[in-house]
Parts: C-alpha cells; sequence; structure tokens
C-alpha cells in the first residue's frame, strides 16, 4: 500500500475509534452540566477467586497482584446526572466487575484491585487506561483509547490491545506468548534476556527495533502490531 493511502487509512482508523466514544455522551445540553464524583467505595471478595473480569466502560482500570488471598476493590464513580449502577457477581471460581449507565454526559467507574498474584486478570475499558502490577496468572487487556502498562510480570500468558494508545509491558520472567497491537500508539515489550524468542513484529507507519536474542523454534513467542506507532522489543 503508498505511504499516502496508508496514512489516510490509518487517519480512518483513529475516527472509528473516537466516534463510539461520543455516540453515548447524551444531549448537547448537558454539557454545561458539572460532573459528580461520588465518595470511592471499597470491598473485599473472600471467595475463592481464581479469575477476574473487569467490563469497563469508561475510567482507568489498576489490578495490582500480592501474597493476599482474597480481592478487594476500589471504585470510583463519576457521573453528570445519575450514579452508575455498579454490579459484582462472583460465578464459580470467577468474580465479574462491571457497572451500567443511564444516557448521560459522564458517566463512568475506576476500578483499583488488589488480587492474589497468580489469578488470571481479564481487563477492558472503551476510554481509560489499564495498569497491570507484579502479576502472574494469564493477563488480557483491551481498551479502545488509552495506555496499557503492565510491569513485573511473570505471567505465561498476554494478551495486550489499545486501539489508540500505546502499550509497555515488562516482564520480570519469560513469558511464554505476547501479542500486543495497537491501532495507534507505540509499542514496548521488555523481556528477560536469558532465553531466546521468536518475534513477529508489524507496523505501517513507524519503526521496528529489536534487541533481544531471537529464534524461530523458540516455544517464547511475541507477536506485536501497530497500524501507527514504533515497535521496540528489548530486555528487562
Amino acid at each position: 500500500m503508498p505511504r499516502g493511502s496508508r496514512s489516510a487509512a490509518v487517519a480512518g482508523i483513529a475516527a472509528c475509534a473516537v466516534l463510539p466514544l461520543l455516540a453515548g455522551c447524551g444531549t448537547l445540553k448537558q454539557i454545561g452540566a458539572g460532573t459528580h464524583n461520588a465518595p470511592a467505595t471499597t470491598f473485599t471478595v473472600s471467595a475463592h477467586v481464581t479469575t477476574v473480569v473487569i467490563k469497563g466502560g469508561a475510567g482507568s482500570i489498576d489490578v495490582t497482584g500480592s501474597a493476599r488471598r482474597t480481592v478487594m476493590v476500589t471504585q470510583q464513580a463519576s457521573y453528570s446526572k445519575t450514579p452508575p449502577a455498579t454490579t459484582r457477581n462472583v460465578s464459580g471460581s470467577t468474580l465479574t466487575l462491571g457497572y451500567g449507565c443511564p444516557s448521560q454526559l459522564v458517566c463512568s467507574v475506576s476500578y483499583v484491585l488488589q488480587v492474589p498474584r497468580g489469578v488470571a486478570i481479564r481487563a477492558g475499558t472503551q476510554a481509560g487506561s489499564v495498569t497491570l502490577t507484579t502479576l502472574a496468572g494469564p493477563v488480557t487487556a483491551q481498551t479502545d483509547a488509552g495506555l496499557i502498562t503492565a510491569d513485573g510480570l511473570t505471567s505465561p500468558t498476554a494478551d495486550l490491545k489499545s486501539n489508540a494508545g500505546g502499550i509497555v509491558a515488562t516482564f520480570t520472567a519469560a513469558p511464554g506468548s505476547v501479542r500486543a497491537s495497537t491501532n495507534i500508539g507505540a509499542i514496548t515489550v521488555n523481556v528477560p534476556n536469558s532465553v531466546s524468542y521468536k518475534i513477529s513484529t508489524h507496523t505501517y507507519v513507524g519503526s521496528s527495533t529489536v534487541t533481544v536474542r531471537e529464534d524461530a523454534a523458540s516455544p517464547h513467542v511475541i507477536t506485536a502490531n501497530s497500524d501507527l506507532g514504533s515497535i521496540t522489543i528489548g530486555p528487562s
């Protein structure tokens, strides 16, 4: 594809990433309304949980793993008219968090979680950052608009996707599989240089830099794709 056509395609992708976020803004008369920040609420889930699913709509998600045995959740709601209705459900060993909003200009919930280090995390939000810290279980993170940051991971697998925003992931143990993709944004993946990796990178507009050992037969696989943004894979 010619570079001019690629740039036009990327611009179209950017518009597609942003427009869905505006669709639920409500009527123009709400623009002058103030934003209410409800007091943060904290609760603990003592049931045995091996997977945590966070279904965000707008707002940041921050998950930290530790030696604790329970899941502690702090949630902060912001809204222009009516507070969002938050939900939490434990089915088997899976905890699912989410919320619903009536039509209004501002409605979001930000989450801060402290979890057992080995639980699997599946976190998604339409508009907001996702931060994952010192986790050892499989992780999946997705945001339509926002930065994904993962630090101190020993996770065997990680699947990270941002439509409009960068990805920065640092592993302290060699992962078996890492998939990172953005439509618009740079990708940085840092991994231990103690093993070699099977690496695949692709970007339409941007450069790819790999400074770790490569081996096409390695069981440690890293795949990184960015339509508009540079890709860097280096030692942690």
